[in-house]
């Protein structure tokens, strides 16, 4: 009797990572025709490569955003935790793939790669095309001769997509991988950072339109239609839409290294008389004081504060912050009238920190306790998750009786 796997296997099962896309027909017109313009093909030892270029000299602009040949990246490096040391933007490609699935996965063909980076004239722009899906060892072999001097890569989801993605098809292609002691910095995370407080959605394509003011043209075609474009070409060997594709890749590149800048200039800008966003200086000063860079967070807190479109929730937040901050650097006094202003607003952590202030650098106490009596009172009247809520009651009872026994002991000596 045949089993469950034969039968399944008369019936044409296949498992996933047998199932490949269908081979380019014999008489598929060419890409570069379609392409035009930029585009070309080169031969390497393992086969023909599809290649496009363009170029973007400095003072082109892209949007609002105007590339520049001298751009001071220590700041936004640091905030994207890019930690390899390469400061130099000609050691630096920014990448972007087109693939065959949006789920990446072992199936997953990468037919697009997209690179950009800067040289003396201007940022070049180039983009590895696979005509049939014989030629990606080819592909990917050019795409390593032609970045074989880069440090660092910058990718906008990059981390979670695209670099994995290309690691495992140069394993499976079995070529050496030779990126893996390249720095990485995703703009997408730092993106998220940034304008989380004001935009509802931080996608490439949103923040085109929000931050760098620059709509796509008619050839553009969404990102979930890619996969089955490439497919369609290689079933009918219709290569019309190829171009659309190409546009797309284009401006995901061209895109990514504006954004790059304009977080740079971000970082780089006299923030007391830019025309910045209020939230956008507020995430600055966040991006600061995650780098460590506490006075500089702490002078745009401060100038956050006086901003009057800053709605009153928000100043609290930043008072939270700020408060912490000065603590760090012993300026007990400023957050002292930080952590009571927020304390009186319902705070509780501000006013753990009033008690913690009183108790053990004023040794005051009767208001260590009033403060942690007020804690335990907004406490009850919090929506604070049961779990935590109960651990927070805890360990504030026993520092409201520690401090009653030491109000006690005091009041019995003075008897």
């Amino acid at each position: 009797m045949p089993s469950l796997m034969d039968r399944l296997n008369t019936l044409g099962l296949k498992k996933g990572n047998e199932v490949a896309p269908p081979k380019a027909k014999a008489n598929k017109t060419s890409m570069i025709d379609d392409i035009g313009d930029g585009a070309r093909t080169i031969e390497n030892q393992l086969g023909n490569v599809v290649i496009v270029e363009k170029s973007y000299p400095y003072g082109y602009m892209h949007g609002i955003i105007e590339f520049k040949d001298m751009v001071n990246v220590e700041s936004i490096h640091k905030a994207g935790r890019l930690n390899n040391g390469v400061d130099n933007l000609k050691k630096m490609i920014f990448l972007d793939t087109e693939t065959t699935g949006l789920s990446g996965g072992t199936g997953t063909l990468a037919f697009l790669v997209g690179i950009a980076r800067f040289d003396d004239e201007g940022l070049k722009l180039t983009q590895f095309l696979v005509e049939d899906p014989s030629e990606e060892a080819a592909m990917l072999l050019e795409l390593a001769n032609q970045t074989s001097d880069v440090e660092a890569v910058i990718t906008f989801n990059g981390k979670s997509f695209d670099m994995p993605l290309l690691k495992s098809r140069y394993v499976i292609n079995r070529l050496p991988i030779h990126f893996t002691e390249w720095g990485h910095l995703d703009l997408l995370h730092l993106s998220r950072r940034i304008w989380r407080q004001r935009l509802a959605s931080r996608s490439l394509k949103d923040l085109e339109i929000e931050i760098l003011n620059i709509p796509r043209s008619e050839d553009e075609v969404p990102g979930w239609m890619i996969p089955e474009i490439y497919f369609n070409y290689l079933r009918s060997g219709d290569a019309s839409k190829i171009a659309n594709v190409v546009y797309h890749n284009a401006m995901d590149i061209v895109s990514l290294a504006a954004l790059y800048f304009a977080i740079t200039q971000m970082l780089d800008k006299d923030l007391f008389t830019s025309k910045l966003h209020s939230w956008d200086v507020f995430a600055i000063g966040q991006l600061y004081e995650v780098i460590g860079e506490v006075n500089k967070s702490i002078t745009i807190y401060e100038h956050c504060l006086q901003l009057i479109d800053i709605e009153q929730s928000k100043k609290l937040e930043i008072n939270s912050r700020l408060a912490k901050l000065y603590k760090k650097t012993a300026c007990w006094q400023k957050a002292k009238v930080l952590w009571e202003t927020n304390g009186n607003n319902g705070d509780i952590e501000a006013c753990i920190e009033l008690a913690k202030y009183y108790e053990h650098e004023m040794h005051d106490v009767p208001n260590a306790f009033v403060w942690t009596h007020l804690a335990e009172a907004n406490l009850e009247n919090s929506n604070i998750i049961r779990y935590k809520k109960k651990v927070m009651q805890s360990e504030l009872k026993v520092r409201r009786l520690r401090l009653e026994k030491r109000m006690i002991n005091v009041s019995e000596k003075n008897s």
